[in-house]
């Protein structure tokens, strides 16, 4: 017996049975994206078009004939937990990139005291400040270069995001710069930058309002 697939159409609808053939014709007029629900008659699951083998180069033929602006409306925004996941996990990297640093460059890492009075804290608070601008500046370069070459970092990498223009343009190295410095602001104002994610319907925080960026699912 032929495999046969179903799709979930934009409405919200089920489509199908339809064979392999018609499910690429379907790809080519625009019915289905990476992102649209298919079920496979021998999976019996449904899945994104995107992981079947037998249908990526009809999907990459069509995103090769959309612009980047219709590109990045069949993309799926990440929302907040694999973002939270993808940060730390790009806090876990970066702590242990600035413990190598500090210990070639013998600098003194701080240690929360284990006796709080005025004295050691000032020291704690010191030692902080010292290492502040370098801390600030690693984040940014790290940033900078992984985002502005392969449009996302290691922790994003790690949950299949990536990071886009708002128009679904490349990032780029100017944007990702000032995406990263947007996102420097967002933590100065305790986070909460960040809690647009969750709110807002397209998933982007005000860092990615400031940059004109967008955060969306590969997989």
């Amino acid at each position: 017996m032929d495999t046969e697939y179903k799709i979930i159409g934009g409405d919200g609808a089920e489509y199908g049975p339809a064979s392999l053939d018609e499910l690429k014709s379907w790809i080519g007029d625009g019915r289905v994206a990476g992102s649209t629900q298919v079920w496979r008659s021998d999976l019996a699951l449904w899945t994104p078009a995107a992981r079947y083998a037998e249908l990526q180069q009809a999907l990459a033929r069509l995103h090769a004939s959309m612009s980047p602006a219709a590109l990045s409306q069949t993309l799926r925004a990440a929302g907040f937990w694999p973002r939270l996941a993808a940060y730390l996990l790009d806090r876990v990297v970066l702590a242990m990139l600035f413990g190598m640093i500090c210990q070639w460059k013998h600098w003194e890492m701080p240690v929360w005291p284990q006796v709080l009075n005025p004295e050691t804290y000032r020291q704690f608070t010191d030692q902080c400040a010292q290492l502040l601008p370098y801390w600030v500046l690693l984040m940014v370069l790290y940033d900078v270069l992984l985002n502005g070459t392969f449009g996302a970092t290691l922790g994003k990498m790690a949950v299949g995001a990536k990071i886009i223009a708002a128009d679904g343009s490349p990032l780029g190295y100017s944007r990702a710069l000032l995406r990263s410095l947007a996102a420097r602001f967002t933590e100065m104002m305790l986070f909460l930058g960040y809690l647009w994610i969750v709110v807002r319907s397209d998933k982007r925080g005000l860092h990615d309002l400031l940059a004109g960026t967008r955060v969306v699912l590969q997989r």
